[in-house]
């Protein structure tokens, strides 16, 4: 068990005058207790945090059902993390148990968000690999989506832990999908191609997407490209401690519809990043909560335009005194 991050959520709890709280979320559990796992119950009650484990891991005394030692706790109330607990989980937990549970907003992720040194030292790890198999890539006139995404998932194996995520890989007007799924499409030279990749290395992820092709004609995606690059450079500048988060996604926005491209921004400016590839914050108009010291986030402004293609720049950061590139 990591003590100083149970001791950070004791003080967040505290602060909320929560006296119990649980999670069954597999990255929250590695995170407090370093364990790999599933089906697990992580439970923080009176400043002590206890762990239920299911019979896929050792254990010294008599394996017994997480749920049903769960149920021995004196619990009442218990508060959790909406987005991180299985239906099926909440239905359990107040019928069987009979428990209160509380929703709470972002519980254990704003605990997560803020980053120690050993995580930063980690994430940039993930992302130097990132960028060596992503500049590994050679592309070869009639290979296919399918050709480079398996080059990437091999490479992604072969330098670390495996992809971070699916990896996207985007040849000409599919580059207007931001999630595009890899096909048949063959590249022909000069094509235009988006590959968004990242890899996992000691349970930290990494995040990337780089463009091809965007430089051998003259074309409204070269034009695109240069105000999403000038636009993080916008966002680079305005990003310090303090600052409200929502804030820096307005910025960009507001910068590429004075460019001409209001109609081409599909998503918004970025994301945090750790142990999942997106976690919070999200770089979002609509979040009031502001920048600490610590906080690693990706910076991935694009535009996209329906038939004919579509550009992103993404990169990831640590914040310091300013935004410092990983």
């Amino acid at each position: 068990m990591n003590l100083a991050r149970c001791r950070r959520l004791f003080v967040k709890l505290a602060e909320n005058k929560i006296l119990s709280a649980v999670t069954v979320d597999s990255s929250d559990i590695f995170y407090f207790t370093g364990m790999q796992s599933a089906g697990c119950l992580l439970l923080f009650h009176k400043n002590r945090a206890v762990l239920f484990v299911n019979s896929l891991y050792p254990r010294r005394a008599k394996w017994i059902q997480p749920y049903s030692e769960f149920k021995k706790q004196p619990l009442r109330k218990v508060a959790f993390e909406p987005g991180k607990i299985p239906y099926e989980a909440v239905v359990k937990l107040r019928k069987d148990l009979k428990i209160l549970l509380q929703p709470v907003e972002n519980l254990f992720s704003r605990v997560r968000a803020v980053k120690e040194k050993p995580e930063i030292e980690k994430i940039a790890r993930a992302q130097a690999l990132a960028k060596r198999m992503v500049s590994l890539i050679k592309l070869e006139s009639g290979m296919t989506e399918k050709d480079v995404l398996s080059r990437i998932s091999r490479t992604a194996f072969g330098l670390a832990c495996g992809p971070a995520y699916p990896p996207v890989v985007a040849f000409g007007k599919n580059t207007f999908f931001p999630h595009h799924t890899a096909g048949k499409k063959k590249y022909r030279c000069g094509e235009t191609v988006l590959i968004d990749a990242g890899v996992k290395l000691s349970g930290y992820c990494s995040d990337l997407t780089r463009m091809r092709g965007l430089f051998t004609i003259k074309n409204r995606l070269e034009k695109a490209y240069r105000a999403v690059e000038k636009s993080r450079e916008v966002a680079l500048g305005q990003i310090a401690p303090g600052v409200r988060i929502g804030s820096i996604d307005e910025a960009v926005r507001d910068f590429l519809a004075k460019a001409g491209f209001e109609k081409n921004i599909l998503h918004s400016t970025g994301h945090g990043i750790g142990i999942d590839v997106h976690e919070w914050p999200p770089i979002s108009k609509g979040v009031k909560e502001k920048f600490e010291k610590g906080m690693v986030f990706t910076l991935e402004p694009g535009l996209y335009f329906e038939g004919y293609g579509g550009v992103r720049l993404e990169d990831v950061y640590v914040l310091e005194d300013k935004a410092r590139l990983l």
